[in-house]
């Protein structure tokens, strides 16, 4: 006789993780306006539910595992941005990410001694209202080298997720609602009209034609020409009438494939493979000659390639000077930039932009340009889908072995932990790994599965072995729990809406953007682009997220250990 759904969960966890992941995943998916709960709250909740209907206790070894895999990435995705912003720039605007992690810790700290709140619940609402998922595994993590009876362990683990799961909910609404439409009306301003203001201010040009060559790659082709009219030019002196816009990348003579050097003077029925932009490429018949359908060894190929920016000395120049400088020299003819991304979001290509070590640049032309531009900025990434194992399990190890290392003050064992260790080394290894890309090749794509895999397995370890007790935490503290939250989520950044105002002098698309990247929620940040009609928000958003993506999961441990204090007096 087969056996009930209940009994083949409890005699098979790994399909219960599973059944978890793929329903949370489903669950994280719904949207709501701009809020959406997304994949590792939606795991939580499913886990929770499952682990509330039958007993199913995975392996802690497997905890372990998904925590430092998890952990490991983020710091490892973190690591360049991190490094590039600690700067005099990226410090100012770290201003917000202190007020956040200090107005937290002591509000986490007054909610612990005024509700009697565990170590555990004090961690989930710290987790939850600051909407950082991550401070879930480091303060779990935390929580299981406690010197307690396991029973008391699994309880304060199970604490510490049901008090995330419910703060979560109230502190995202909360951050989405008052940086898109409650602080612009406290500070009296248009976003919209700011945001243009600002847009104008680095030189954007709303759109226009005019500034078309910094904000989007127009479409590059590739024509052969046999040349008449231009019998006697120079080959610089063609490139030089479309403005470079056009170039000479081969030529062909009397069957025979020569370069293309800017001296070069061309002959009657020469030959020529043009590239460049499609308006500039095909005026150019009535400067060449008559358009040729196919020669060989005039193929034509266009690579669109992904660059890590990695020159500090250029860094300091904006988008537009580098502009007019490569153009200048010839240094970025036939190349045409279609992207910036900085941690995984897209800038605005505006003139004032200044880039960062760390930035993914977009570029498209033929293998010999990108080539050569390359070779100036950055390196190129790898775009193999292998993995070397030997970086990256070098990097967990070191990690592992680093938060292992402790020392005692005032009769107190203090250590980094596992989430600490590994942390740290996914810092140092991704920031090494920017700087040498040749070195230590992980695909963007496994460290998103690493990051998001480790952490929402992770939590769906922890959630269904904490079911039975979720309940009983919801009805001890009643609605004290997401009160507290909204109020968390709500005053740090209050406080850091009138720090960047009145003292730092920040525009309010910088600024609004800066405290989404604070709190780390991306969904603030949409909503604030959404309101602000433009992507200037994201100048702020990516320096306090990148502080703030690192800082706040270290604070999981120190709450255990200051809710520990406070608990025993």
């Amino acid at each position: 006789m087969p056996e009930s759904p209940l009994v083949l969960l409890q005699e098979n966890p790994a399909i219960a993780l599973f059944l978890a992941l793929t329903a949370g995943y489903a669950i994280g998916r719904i949207r709501f306006g701009p809020i959406q709960l997304g994949g590792v709250c939606g795991t939580l909740l499913a886990a929770l539910l499952i682990g509330n209907f039958v007993d199913v206790q995975p392996a802690p070894g497997i905890k372990s595992l998904f925590f430092a895999l998890f952990i490991f990435a983020l710091g490892y995705a973190g690591g360049p941005q991190f490094f590039a912003n600690l700067n005099a720039k990226g410090l100012r605007l770290g201003l917000l990410c202190a007020v956040e992690v200090a107005v937290v810790l002591a509000l986490v700290m007054g909610a612990t001694w005024l509700f009697g709140l565990d170590q555990g619940t004090a961690a989930g609402l710290m987790a939850g209202a600051a909407t950082e998922s991550a401070v879930v595994g480091t303060a779990s993590d935390a929580v299981s080298k406690l010197p307690l009876a396991p029973d008391v362990i699994q309880k304060l683990q199970a604490n510490v997720v049901t008090a995330y799961s419910i703060t979560y909910v109230f502190g995202l609404i909360a951050i989405v609602i008052a940086t898109s439409q409650l602080f612009p009306l406290l500070l009296k301003i248009n976003l919209k009209k700011d945001a243009e203001a600002l847009w104008q201010q680095m030189g954007g040009l709303n759109g226009s034609e005019d500034d078309t060559d910094l904000q989007a790659a127009p479409e590059v082709v590739g024509r052969i020409y046999r040349i008449e009219a231009a019998a006697g030019k120079r080959v610089a002196d063609i490139e030089t009438g479309v403005d470079g816009k056009a170039i000479i990348e081969r030529i062909r003579r009397h069957g025979k494939l020569i370069d293309a050097t800017p001296e070069l003077v061309l002959q009657q029925g020469d030959a020529v493979l043009l590239t460049g932009q499609r308006d500039s490429v095909l005026a150019c018949s009535l400067l060449l000659g008559p358009e040729v359908a196919h020669v060989a060894g005039l193929d034509f190929a266009v690579e669109i390639e992904d660059v890590v920016f990695n020159r500090r000395d250029l860094a300091k120049q904006a988008l537009g000077e580098l502009r007019r400088e490569f153009r200048r020299t010839g240094l970025s003819e036939g190349v045409h930039l279609l992207e910036i991304r900085r941690l995984g979001e897209p800038l605005p290509l505006l003139p004032d932009l200044r880039l960062q070590p760390g930035d993914v640049i977009r570029l498209q032309g033929s293998p010999r340009d990108i080539a050569r531009v390359s070779a100036h900025i950055g390196r190129r990434i790898d775009k193999s889908d292998e993995t070397d194992f030997t970086y990256a399990g070098l990097g967990i190890v070191l990690g592992i072995l680093v938060g292992a290392l402790g020392v005692k003050i005032g009769g107190v064992n203090f250590s980094l932990g596992t989430g600490g260790g590994a942390l740290l080394s996914g810092l140092l290894f991704g920031w090494f790994q920017a700087l040498r890309p040749d070195v230590g090749h992980i695909p963007a794509s496994a460290i998103e599965l690493m990051k998001d895999l480790g952490l929402a397995m992770f939590i769906a370890c922890v959630g269904l072995s904490s079911g039975p007790q979720a309940m009983a935490l919801i009805k001890s503290y009643g609605i004290a729990l997401p009160i507290t939250g909204v109020l968390i989520a709500l005053v740090p950044a209050t406080l850091s809406l009138l720090l960047g105002r009145f003292v730092l002098k920040l525009d309010s698309p910088v600024l609004l953007g800066a405290i989404a990247g604070q709190q780390c929620s991306t969904p603030a940040l949409s909503a604030v682009v959404n309101a602000a009609g433009n992507t200037t928000p994201l100048l702020g958003y990516t320096i306090t997220y990148a502080i703030s993506n690192i800082v706040l999961p270290l604070m999981g441990p120190l709450i255990i250990f200051l809710a520990g204090q406070i608990v025993v007096h």
